[in-house]
């Protein structure tokens, strides 16, 4: 019969009630642990990085004499990240390692065949322009558990539903991570897929201090990359797959760019990089998808340069113009698929192109508010013009029940959008902001079942517009009439939208067009000292607001 006893840790060998009644101990090893001894055994023969005597991949154990001096021309795509071995760590002690075995079992699972199909199909559907990281039918995904996990991973924060618990984007996101802490791939490009991938997603609120969030994986994808001179150039031809490499550094410096404008911290990208930016042609079946995503990286290199004014915050009024005209330029050299109109009538709808547009009147925003120390009432009313056309194009993909599909990164937006709105606090100038105002709070309120950003912002928003302006201090007089001067670039031309699209533009091409004589509409309004009554923390998720 079986008898519990407490053999394990007895130094002589046998439990204490053998020992006593002086018989030989025979445990029994039943068919669980049978199997755990098993899988262990298993785990040290394929990845022998859970040993203290060698924690490199078994499968590298036969080249580790080359992996010790590295090729300059090896594929960067297949080099190997090594630990410290028995020959070359500090002192007389290895590190200590943890047996992951139970982790990486669990981290190893895979969901079943249509689970997975689904969430690579939302992936590449819905997510793919944005982070172009990985290919369908790539080679090193078959190969890869790290990057299998990682396409679930990101076809899952697409999905409005959570599904089966251990398929939620939340129990994805664990086994990613424990693959990647556990160099469970140690093939460097897969790992920095890995990192790409994982900041897209934000699960805790913006204000939360965690290592955890976009900020933090953007900078170690970073560092990753340039450990792999992915800054240079030259690097490029020693890469089996070049334009994949190339589409991931630009969607690093996207990525760090927005997390830059949104959170106010310094910027982790090189401020010199000698890769150009990227082409249609570097992705493998070249789309609308891709067309966006290439100009996102080049309106991303001007929202770079607002950024970097913002920080001194003394712009001039030459320099506000001349980033004003290179985004009207820059926007009307768009392919005309990428154009929302063609000769008055809406193209047929893309939520890539429209979050485009979104993103550039978001910088057009950004760009007006540096200009609000020389010319304040024209930077105001371009942004409050901006801010409504961005709410009429929120319109647009929540009656297509895109929300769904949206980033965390339009959380901010959203507020950035806000902002203008809540200081057009005169009805004659935006009869329409209270419908706007409704817009953006039902998208937000869609966004916060998946986002806890969305939910940040909606309470920042809704304070907004609680406030009264003139509770902050004056800081530049109103001059209606201290709009563009004949010759230089009419605001009006930024917005590649019909007069109709909404009746803050027809307002401004209507002031503009009459130079010194002001609309009717302005003529009624009471003189406001307080037209731009915040600072540059307003358009952040850390700044100091709160309500």
């Amino acid at each position: 019969m079986k008898i519990r006893c407490d053999l394990e840790g007895r130094p002589s060998g046998a439990c204490s009630r053998c020992e006593h009644g002086g018989h030989m101990c025979q445990p029994h090893i039943g068919p669980r642990k049978q199997r755990k001894a098993l899988r262990s055994s298993l785990q040290y023969s394929d990845t022998s990085l859970l040993s203290p005597s060698g924690a490199v991949p078994a499968a590298t154990q036969e080249s580790r004499a080359e992996e010790a001096t590295p090729s300059v021309s090896s594929p960067l795509g297949h080099r190997n990240i090594t630990c410290w071995g028995p020959g070359n760590s500090i002192g007389s002690q290895q590190p200590n390692s943890i047996d992951g075995s139970q982790l990486i079992l669990e981290a190893c699972r895979l969901p079943p065949p249509v689970v997975a199909q689904a969430l690579t199909d939302f992936y590449f559907r819905e997510l793919f322009y944005f982070v172009p990281v990985l290919d369908r039918g790539q080679s090193e995904i078959q190969t890869s558990t790290l990057l299998q996990q990682c396409l679930y991973f990101a076809g899952s924060t697409m999905r409005q539903t959570a599904g089966p618990a251990e398929w939620t984007t939340f129990a994805i996101y664990g086994r990613v991570k424990t693959l990647l802490f556990l160099h469970h791939d140690p093939a460097p490009l897969n790992m920095l897929s890995a990192l790409c991938i994982l900041s897209t997603w934000l699960p805790y609120s913006p204000d939360a201090v965690v290592l955890d969030n976009p900020w933090q994986w953007t900078g170690m994808a970073i560092r990753l990359a340039i450990q792999l001179h992915l800054h240079e150039k030259e690097a490029y031809s020693r890469l089996e797959h070049p334009e994949r490499a190339r589409r991931m550094w630009w969607y690093l410096f996207i990525n760090d760019t927005m997390q830059t404008a949104c959170c106010g911290r310094p910027g982790m990208f090189p401020l010199k990089t000698s890769v150009p930016l990227p082409v249609p042609s570097d992705f493998k079946d070249p789309d609308l998808g891709s067309s966006v995503f290439c100009q996102l990286a080049y309106l991303c290199t001007g929202l770079r340069q607002v950024l970097d004014l913002a920080r001194v915050d003394k712009t001039s009024s030459e320099e506000v113009h001349l980033l004003l005209e290179t985004l009207g330029l820059q926007r009307q050299v768009w392919p005309p698929e990428m154009q929302l109109f063609n000769t008055g009538s809406r193209q047929p709808y893309s939520r890539p192109v429209v979050e485009l547009h979104i993103f550039y009147l978001v910088t057009v925003i950004l760009t007006c508010f540096l200009g609000r120390q020389h010319n304040p009432s024209a930077y105001k009313y371009a942004s409050m013009t901006a801010s409504s056309c961005i709410s009429r194009l929120y319109e647009e993909i929540l009656y297509h029940e895109d929300v769904r599909y949206l980033l965390p990164i339009h959380s901010w937006a959203n507020l950035i959008a806000g902002i203008p709105r809540a200081f057009s606090d005169s009805e004659t100038l935006n009869p329409n902001r209270d419908e706007e105002l409704r817009i953006s709070k039902q998208v937000l309120e869609t966004m916060s079942k998946k986002h806890t950003s969305a939910a940040f912002v909606l309470d920042k928003i809704k304070g907004l517009h609680n406030i009264r302006t003139d509770a902050f201090p004056a800081q530049a007089d109103n001059t209606w009439g201290a709009l563009p001067v004949p010759g230089q670039m009419q605001l009006a031309q930024l917005f590649p939208f019909p007069s109709s699209f909404c009746p803050m533009l027809n307002l401004l091409r209507t002031t503009e067009a009459s130079e010194n004589q002001l609309p009717d509409a302005l003529l009624t309004l009471p003189t406001d000292s307080n037209d731009w009554p915040i600072d540059w923390s307003f358009f952040l998720f850390d700044g100091p607001m709160s309500f």
